[in-house]
C-alpha cells in the first residue's frame, strides 16, 4: 500500500511553533523506518533495526490501551520515549495528559513519522514539546518548564531499542528529575501553610488591586515602545552608568533582585516585578523606596510588599489554588508566563504591553568571569558583608558555581561561559516563548552571558540611539494610573470568601463522614460482615466533594499518593484503608483553610 507523503504540510505545522526543530528535520536524513498497512488500514511501521513500532493489526488502538494504563496512576504529563508514528502521543491526550513531552535520539526517525502521517493537528498542540538529540539530560529542563503535578513514563520499546545508550540517560534523567520532585514535595510540606496564610492575610491587597489584563496593549497604542528589563546578572553593572539615559528611550521594568542597583543610580523603575511569595525573597526590596513604580505582584507574595509606598498595584494571577479562588471573586484576571524566574514575568509583562522590542539587561543565566550578580544585589552586598580573612566573599562565589550542578555552554559571545541546569530551563524558557511568531523582538545587552536561541545581542548605543520618548511613556504610564479595580470588587471578593468558606465546611464534614465510613468498612472486612453501606456512603461523599468548586482549594495541602500509600489498591481492604488516610487529610486541609480564613476575617 502506497501512503500519501505528508512531510511538508507536517513541517510547516511544527515549524509555527518550534521552527530550529522544523529547519532539523528537514534537513535530516531519512530515519530508516519501513511504513506498512496494519489490519486496521491504518500506517504501522518498523524500525530499522526491525522491531514493530506499533502494533501490525491495530495501533490505534493498541496505543489507547498504552495510554490508558500510562495515566491510570493519576499523571497530568507524558515523557514519550519514543515517538514511532505518534499514536500514542494522540492517545495521551486523548487520555487527558495535559501535557506530552516526546524525546527522539536524533531527528532522521521522525522526519520519517512526519513523512508517514498527517500529524499537523498533533504538532500544533499548545500540550506537545519535543526533546530531539542532543544530550538526553536535556530532558529535565523540559519538565521542570512543564511543572507537572506527576508525570509519567510511556516507552515505545523498539524504538528505545533503536538508539539504547541515548534512551537509557534519558530514562535516568527522568529518574533523577522524579526524585527531585520528592524535594518538591518536602517544600510543599515546609512552604505550602505560609503561602495559604500570605494568601489569607493579602486578601485585602486583592480586592484592592486589577488584574494585569488591564495592562494589556497599553504601550501598543498608536506608535508602540520599547522597553528594558532590568535583571540582577552581573553585566546589570554595564548598563547602570547609562540607565538614566536608557530610561528616556525605554519602558523600565525591573525585577526585585535588581531594584536596589537601579535605586543606586538614581532610578525608580516604572514597573517593579515580584512574583516569589518567600520571606527571603522580600529582603531583596525591604527598606527600599521607590513610590513612582507599579508593583506586579502575586497575591501570596510576603504581605509587607503590599503596604510599600507605589504608584499602583496591578497582579500576575495566582499560582495557588486559594489566590485564584479570591482572584475570580475580586474580579482580577490575566497571567504572565512563569517560567521560574521572575525575568521571565517581567518579559512576559512587556509582551501582554505591547511593547515594540524589550532589551534584556543583566539576563546572564550563567555565571560570566565567574560572578553570581550584580555588585549592588543583595546576594553580592551579603556576600562581601559576611566575609572574613578564613572566609571571603569568593568562596561563597565558588559555592554558587558549583553547588547547581553546573556545565558549560555557549556564551552570546560565541565562547564557552559556566551555567547549571536551572538556568539552562530558564534559557529554554525564553527560546520557546521567542520562537513564537507573536512574541516581540528580544535583545540581549549582556555580555559574556548564556546564549539564547531567538535572542538577538545588542548593544547598549543601539539602544541610546533610539529617540527621546518620555513624556510618550509617562502619558501612558499616568493612562495605568487611572485604571480602577473593578466596580464592587471588595464587595464581591468578601462576599465568594462567604462561599469559599462554606463550601469548605460542607468538604470537611463529608471527608470527615467519608473517613468515618472507611474505618467501618475496615472494622467490616475484618469481622466478616456485610460493607456495602459503607460503600454507599463512601460514593455518596465522593459526589457532594466533587460537586463543590472548593475541592481543589481543600486538597491543594493534601500530601502525596505517595506519602498516603495510595496506589493501586490490591483488595478491598487495602482500598478501605487508603480511603481513610486520604479522607482524613482532605478533612485537615479544609479545616486548616477555614481556620486561616477566620483569622483574616477577624483581622479585616
Amino acid at each position: 500500500m502506497i501512503f500519501p507523503d505528508f512531510l511538508a504540510p507536517n513541517l510547516a505545522a511544527l515549524g509555527s511553533r518550534f521552527p530550529e526543530l522544523a529547519d532539523l528535520l528537514a534537513r535530516a536524513e531519512e530515519g530508516g523506518l519501513q511504513i506498512s498497512a496494519a489490519a486496521s488500514g491504518e500506517a504501522s511501521a518498523r524500525s530499522a533495526a526491525g522491531g514493530w513500532l506499533h502494533s501490525s493489526r491495530d495501533p490505534r488502538g493498541e496505543a489507547h490501551r498504552l495510554a490508558t494504563s500510562c495515566l491510570s496512576e493519576g499523571a497530568d504529563l507524558v515523557l514519550a520515549l519514543g515517538f514511532g508514528l505518534g499514536y500514542g502521543v494522540e492517545a495521551c491526550l486523548q487520555a487527558g495528559a495535559q501535557a506530552v513531552i516526546v524525546c527522539e535520539a536524533g531527528p532522521e526517525v521522525l522526519r520519517s513519522a512526519f513523512r508517514a502521517r498527517d500529524l499537523q493537528s498533533l504538532v500544533a498542540d499548545e500540550r506537545v514539546g519535543f526533546v530531539v538529540g542532543g544530550e538526553p539530560e536535556g530532558i529535565i529542563s523540559a519538565l521542570e518548564l512543564s511543572s507537572p503535578s506527576c508525570a509519567a513514563l510511556l516507552e515505545n520499546r523498539a524504538a528505545v531499542a533503536s538508539a539504547p545508550e541515548w534512551f537509557s540517560r534519558a530514562r535516568a534523567s527522568f529518574d533523577r528529575w522524579r526524585a527531585k520532585e520528592a524535594v518538591n514535595e518536602s517544600t510543599l510540606r515546609r512552604f505550602g501553610r505560609l503561602w495559604v496564610r500570605n494568601l489569607a492575610r493579602n486578601i485585602g491587597a486583592i480586592a484592592g488591586a486589577s488584574g494585569v489584563e488591564r495592562l494589556e496593549g497599553l504601550f501598543s497604542a498608536a506608535a508602540p515602545l520599547p522597553a528594558i528589563v532590568l535583571a540582577a546578572g552581573p553585566s546589570l553593572d554595564l548598563v547602570l552608568p547609562r540607565l538614566s539615559e536608557i530610561s528616556r528611550r525605554a519602558l523600565v521594568v525591573c525585577v526585585d533582585t535588581a531594584l536596589r542597583s537601579a535605586l543606586r543610580y538614581g532610578l525608580e523603575p516604572d514597573f517593579l516585578v515580584v512574583v516569589d511569595p518567600q520571606y527571603w525573597n522580600w529582603r531583596h526590596i525591604a527598606g527600599l523606596a521607590s513610590p513612582s513604580s507599579f508593583l506586579v505582584s502575586e497575591s501570596s507574595a510576603w504581605p509587607p510588599i503590599f503596604r510599600t509606598e507605589r504608584r499602583g498595584t496591578f497582579l500576575g494571577g495566582s499560582l495557588f489554588p486559594l489566590g485564584k479562588r479570591v482572584e475570580e471573586s475580586a474580579g482580577v484576571r490575566g497571567r504572565l508566563g512563569a517560567g521560574g524566574s521572575v525575568a521571565t514575568s517581567a518579559w512576559d509583562l512587556c509582551r501582554l504591553m505591547g511593547c515594540s522590542s524589550i532589551w534584556m539587561a543583566g539576563l546572564d543565566l550563567a555565571y560570566p568571569e565567574g560572578r553570581t550578580h550584580a555588585r549592588a544585589s543583595l546576594f553580592e552586598q551579603r556576600a562581601l558583608s559576611s566575609g572574613s580573612r578564613l572566609a571571603p566573599a569568593s568562596l561563597a562565589q565558588a559555592a554558587a558555581l558549583v553547588g547547581g550542578g553546573g556545565l558549560e555552554a555557549t556564551s552570546t559571545e560565541g565562547g564557552k561561559v559556566r551555567t547549571d541546569q536551572r538556568m539552562r530551563l530558564y534559557a529554554w524558557w525564553f527560546e520557546s516563548r521567542l520562537a513564537r511568531p507573536s512574541s516581540p523582538p528580544t535583545v540581549s545587552l549582556s555580555r559574556g552571558g548564556l546564549a539564547i536561541p531567538g535572542m538577538a545581542s545588542g548593544d547598549i548605543e543601539e539602544l541610546l540611539a533610539l529617540p527621546d520618548r518620555r513624556d510618550e511613556i509617562e502619558n501612558r504610564l499616568a493612562a495605568a494610573a487611572a485604571l480602577r479595580p473593578p466596580e464592587g470588587s471588595r464587595g464581591r471578593t468578601y462576599r465568594g470568601l462567604d462561599s469559599l468558606r462554606r463550601q469548605l465546611e460542607r468538604i470537611a464534614l463529608a471527608a470527615e463522614k467519608a473517613q468515618s465510613a472507611a474505618r467501618v468498612g475496615v472494622e467490616a472486612l475484618a469481622s466478616g460482615k456485610d460493607c456495602s453501606d459503607a460503600l454507599e456512603l463512601l460514593a455518596s461523599c465522593d459526589d457532594e466533594i466533587l460537586s463543590l468548586e472548593g475541592r481543589d482549594v481543600a486538597g491543594f495541602l493534601l500530601p502525596s499518593a505517595r506519602e498516603l500509600a495510595v496506589g493501586k489498591a490490591g483488595s478491598l481492604g487495602e482500598s478501605f484503608a487508603q480511603s481513610e488516610a486520604l479522607y482524613g487529610s482532605l478533612a485537615e486541609s479544609a479545616r486548616y483553610h477555614l481556620e486561616i480564613l477566620e483569622l483574616d476575617d477577624a483581622n479585616s
